[in-house]
């Protein structure tokens, strides 16, 4: 199943320019009637700050002050958008007895992302983005005011943030209408699974067309406020807590892990 919702307003959206009302809109595509309302995604303050390098303190009037301006207008600013499809899930061994992920046509090698799908039949490709008006707010400040662009980009982090935790919510609710669990999300970098993934992300769910994501030849996704990421199902709760920092390659040179 894949689900398409686009959110810049907490209500429904029939993306119809064509002036009648939702309820009269008899021409409606698949894709509009999928659409249903999803929370906004708030960013976390905790976590701005803990961007922002406050590793255990607080800021200053001035820089709480600031930060919820920037709060203010990125909420104003973003456009959350995601798409994910459920695709079944097996395994094989190589000839060097590596094992194989076998998924959406993809052969995987990733001992980390495997040890995370352990016991699951099939997984979540996902993708979510906060749109581009986050970016042009911080290209606007990166001229006029330096210490709000990095404000900016700190609480895009934290809202991209919240807002697959959102996603990852609705797809275990989904999961749990069939008996299934989920496991935490698993994105291309992550560990040894190769950034490169993010080529066949893109490709398989047609980011481009479906939430207007794309990647460039360094494989920086833009806008750059954007996630991929694979989500486990299995039949059994095992391992189901949120380990992404342990899988980390950068953890032991992380400036945002507490101390």
């Amino acid at each position: 199943m894949i689900v398409i919702i686009q959110n810049p307003a907490s209500r429904m959206l029939c993306t119809m320019d064509c002036g009648r009302s939702e309820a009269l809109c008899a021409e409606r595509s698949d894709k509009e009637e999928r659409m249903e309302l999803m929370p906004r995604p708030v960013p976390d303050r905790r976590e701005i700050i803990r961007y922002l390098g406050y590793r255990g303190d607080t800021p200053g009037r001035e820089v709480l002050e600031e930060i919820e301006y920037c709060v203010r207008e990125l909420e104003k600013a973003a456009a959350p958008r995601f798409i994910y499809e459920r695709f079944d899930l097996e395994r094989a061994r190589g000839e060097d007895g590596e094992e194989v992920l076998l998924m959406a046509g993809l052969s995987i090698r990733s001992r980390d992302l495997a040890k995370n799908l352990s016991g699951c039949r099939g997984a979540y490709m996902m993708a979510a983005t906060i749109g581009p008006g986050p970016d042009l707010l911080v290209r606007r400040a990166s001229v006029t005011k330096m210490s709000r662009a990095v404000i900016y980009q700190a609480a895009g982090a934290a809202m991209i943030e919240n807002w697959c935790d959102l996603i990852g919510e609705r797809i275990r609710r989904e999961a749990a209408k069939e008996g299934l669990f989920t496991r935490p999300r698993f994105s291309p970098g992550y560990g040894d699974l190769p950034l490169e993934m993010q080529r066949d992300l893109v490709r398989i769910l047609n980011m481009p067309k479906e939430i207007g994501v794309s990647l460039t030849d360094t494989l920086l996704m833009t806008p750059s406020k954007s996630v991929t990421a694979l989500i486990g199902v299995s039949e059994t709760a095992k391992d189901c807590g949120d380990r992404r920092c342990e899988a980390c390659g950068s953890r032991a040179d992380c400036p945002y892990e507490a101390p």
